[in-house]
């Protein structure tokens, strides 16, 4: 699967770094465009003003587009209209078509209906529905992904049972989150 992360699942750290995770994992691959990259800077920056805005943009932006060398999608000169997909997400369609994506990984489902992106072969998924799936089918990689970020988190240390207590708070998180910590067995707990 080759999934449009929108701005929305890439703004709270922790759904970013589970969500990166999974897909430098083989997971999935993950797409994105500076548009969507923006986006979530200006957001960033505009509920932390103490933030600065070129250290984000140095450290996690560009992170995210070097750990993810492919990721980084031109949108094109002459963009499609999506007759029902939000204005303000035209860009994240887009971003879909220009990338050759099957998959768009957004909160806002409403933003996009399926009657707009299935002529293309895109669907759109919650990030809870995309865990859910995962779990389903490869239950391991949500394992591994937990363990690797349980290590990672050191201000504070976090077991997986927390980073998924942390998770579940994301919008569409709870009911995936809920499934995963129902089954997994951490020696750290």
């Amino acid at each position: 699967m080759r999934a449009v992360l929108d701005a929305c699942v890439l703004y709270p750290p922790s759904l970013r770094d589970f969500l990166l995770t999974l897909a430098s994992l083989d997971a999935f691959e993950v797409r994105w465009s500076e548009e969507i990259l923006s986006e979530v800077e200006r957001n960033v920056i505009a509920d932390y003003p103490d933030v600065d805005q070129q250290q984000f943009r140095r450290h996690t932006i560009g992170s995210m587009n070097t750990a993810f060398g492919d990721a980084l999608t031109e949108l094109p000169s002459t963009p499609t209209f999506f007759e029902g997909v939000d204005d303000k997400d035209q860009h994240v369609a887009n971003c879909a078509v220009a990338s050759e994506s099957d998959t768009i990984i957004t909160v806002n489902l409403r933003d996009f209906p399926s009657t707009a992106l299935t002529p293309h072969g895109i669907k759109v998924l919650t990030s809870g529905h995309l865990i859910a799936k995962i779990n389903d089918e490869d239950p391991e990689l949500i394992d591994l992904a937990l363990e690797s970020m349980s290590k990672r988190w050191r201000n504070p240390r976090r077991t997986a049972k927390e980073i998924l207590r942390i998770l579940s708070v994301h919008p569409t998180m709870q009911a995936a989150a809920a499934a995963v910590a129902n089954r997994f067995i951490s020696v750290e707990d």
